[in-house]
């Protein structure tokens, strides 16, 4: 389904579908999410062209895009995939990084199979060759762009199947950046867990004056008594060091849950003095800032008027309520993916009017002075909110 405009037929007459969604999601027969990804139509069925076992606990797999969303499915090393489907009647509705090049024409994702989580367990014991999934394009804003003529150091920092993203970042630089070169820095429990293991040995083999390999494991012993332990500011302090010098260090990428995220960053801030600019993470896994005090949203709630694809917009929006479930709750087709602070998916720029963001790990604090918010965070205490989502 490509367009939410198609007309369908039910007891009322001919109505779009957009209008067929919003009179259920009224009736409350489905909910907020159910009725923008399934009934506006932003994902595609896709094929699964292939299933790698990576991992006792992680597989790859491979969707057969044709060749008419060939343009629609173009990516950048690092960005993601939104995948939906029913399991045990619940729709299910998870993202997660691409792990091929946009040159090897594969659209390739990595899941490792998570404590009760559900579609990665679907993933990982019951999905196979020639399953449909519901596929949404890529999207991300991390994400990196080769440049052929650059002659840079990159340190990529990687825990667990946060490999995901960084592998695919790692081989664009490789092939596209001839003269750059690589260190990698990848924290595992033990080789077995440890997914991509013979791949990246092959990359290293094939690269060995460009790409310095360093798996960390943090439940059995090393190469040295650098490889052991878990991976974490005071451990990367010792191996940036040893390996890869910050003063050599041109930029940074990693990807891995927030706790590590942060202490690396306030490593290369505070005792190395390194750009934060230069600095680009992506997260698996967000902790939520459960120290902050009650919402200050607006007690009889407020109004909202946004910019979408060039048209504007007015909708309510009731105490506690963020702008992104308001904006739904109206009708209103507002990008969105991960609903945590992480994705940056729902990135808009505020006007006039105040909010207050409860989690945020997307954007810089440039970002932040220059207006930019996330929808699925922001709560209003204003009375009234401009807004746009065109940016």
């Amino acid at each position: 389904m490509k367009s939410h405009r198609v007309k369908i037929l039910d007891k009322l007459g001919i109505i779009t579908l957009l209008e067929y969604a919003h009179k259920n999601l009224l009736l409350g027969k489905v909910d907020i999410t159910t009725y923008f990804v399934y009934f506006i139509g932003m994902f595609h069925s896709l094929v699964v062209k292939n299933i790698e076992k990576e991992t006792s606990e992680s597989v790859s797999i491979e969707f057969d895009v044709p060749k008419e969303l060939l343009d629609e499915f173009s990516f950048d090393s690092g960005q993601f995939l939104t995948l939906k489907k029913e399991i045990d009647g619940e729709e299910i509705i998870r993202s997660y990084s691409l792990c091929s090049t946009p040159f090897s024409g594969q659209f390739k994702v990595a899941i490792k199979q998570i404590p009760n989580g559900k579609f990665s367990a679907f993933a990982n014991n019951q999905l196979k060759v020639g399953d449909y999934i519901e596929v949404n394009k890529p999207a991300g804003n991390f994400f990196f762009k080769a440049q052929a003529n650059s002659n840079k150091s990159y340190t990529l920092i990687a825990a667990g199947s946060g490999i995901t993203p960084i592998i695919s970042i790692l081989k664009t630089i490789l092939k596209e950046e001839p003269s750059s070169n690589v260190h990698l820095f990848y924290g595992n429990k033990t080789p077995d867990f440890t997914i991509f293991k013979e791949e990246l040995e092959a990359l290293k083999s094939k690269n060995k004056d460009r790409f310095n390999l360093n798996f960390i494991f943090s439940r059995s012993s090393g190469e040295s008594r650098f490889h052991s332990g878990r991976l974490e500011g005071r451990k990367l302090k010792k191996l940036f060091k040893k390996f890869a010098p910050i003063q050599n260090t041109d930029e940074v990428f990693m990807c891995g849950p927030q706790d590590l995220t942060i202490s690396v960053k306030e490593l290369l801030t505070k005792k190395y003095n390194f750009n934060p600019a230069k600095i680009n993470f992506e997260l698996f896994t967000a902790l939520l800032d459960t120290k902050k005090g009650p919402s200050k949203s607006s007690k009889a709630g407020s109004s909202v008027t946004a910019t979408i694809d060039g048209q504007t917009v007015t909708f309510s929006i009731k105490k506690n309520q963020s702008i992104l479930e308001a904006g739904l709750s109206a009708g209103h087709d507002i990008p969105f993916s991960c609903q945590g602070g992480v994705c940056g998916v729902c990135k808009c720029l505020k006007g006039s009017g105040e909010i207050e963001m409860d989690n945020n790990m997307v954007l810089s604090e440039e970002e932040l002075e220059s207006g930019a918010m996330l929808a699925c965070q922001s709560k209003v205490v204003s009375e009234h909110i401009t807004v746009t989502f065109d940016v």
